[in-house]
């Protein structure tokens, strides 16, 4: 949440009929090396709402990882999985609504990083293989259709109100617009041998947040330090406050003098 020290450094987002395989080598890689990492398979509680479990992890983390390959947002063989054929009245794709709700989240503070990971085709898997470049090999879909998709809005807005968010900060958003706005961040493409061809959204997303960590760390000491000087600052003023008052409880005794009798 907001002003406090997100409980994961890494929100996995994934299409599971098609990436979980890389999803998992991703959450090995990163949690390998001390990240902590939102991923359904490990972190989703049991008997928890998939929207609302996959939401709270948002909520929770540091940096969101969308993984993006031809068959998670550009199936010709699936549909529901083509984000060129969604229409106003498709129904809510939890892919779309993962990024709706990443770009709000990060509107608001709460994420602080988008890191789009774009995955090639693996060819030729049989002899250790090799992805191909995501865009010149025809992964990323030719988005046409400029509709707002009513069910994903009306998710987003279910769950922001769940979590007391209110309205979104962010208008109404087409599906073109969703993904044109997710990767303006900076990512990584992933292609090449397969042994390594995570490596580097490995080595840049542990930079990222060890970053990100270290400058928390940094904002936390000034803090501790000005309560502590703060503290200090108050103990000398009570003390001379204390001193004040003291001297003046002093009572200052006059001499006696006798009363004259009447006569």
């Amino acid at each position: 949440m907001l002003g406090e020290v997100a409980e994961f450094d890494v929100f996995l987002s994934y299409r599971v009929q098609s990436d979980v395989k890389h999803a998992e080598i991703l959450y090995d890689k990163l949690t390998s090396a001390g990240l902590k990492v939102w991923w359904d398979k490990k972190s989703l509680m049991p008997g928890v709402p998939w929207k609302q479990g996959f939401c709270d992890g948002m909520v929770k983390s540091l940096v969101f990882l969308p993984l993006l390959s031809r068959e998670a947002i550009n199936s010709s063989s699936v549909e529901k999985q083509n984000f060129s054929l969604l229409s106003r009245s498709s129904q809510c794709d939890n892919v779309l609504l993962e990024h709706r709700l990443a770009l709000e989240l990060m509107e608001r503070g709460i994420i602080m990083n988008i890191y789009p990971v774009l995955i090639g085709d693996l060819v030729d898997d049989a002899h250790g293989g090799s992805y191909s470049d995501y865009f010149a090999s025809g992964c990323h879909p030719q988005l046409t259709n400029a509709v707002i998709v009513e069910s994903v809005e009306h998710a987003l807005q279910d769950q922001l109100n769940r979590l007391c968010f209110g309205t979104p900060l962010l208008d109404e958003q087409t599906v073109p617009v969703v993904l044109d706005s997710i990767l303006k961040n900076q990512g990584c493409l992933v292609d090449g041998p397969q042994e390594s061809a995570f490596d580097s959204v490995m080595n840049d997303v542990i930079l990222m947040v060890r970053q990100k960590r270290a400058a928390d760390d940094v904002i936390q000491g000034k803090s501790f330090s000005k309560m502590v000087d703060e503290g200090a600052l108050q103990y000398k003023r009570l003390r001379s406050t204390l001193e004040v008052k003291e001297s003046d409880s002093i009572t200052v005794v006059e001499p006696f003098t006798a009363a004259t009798p009447r006569g």
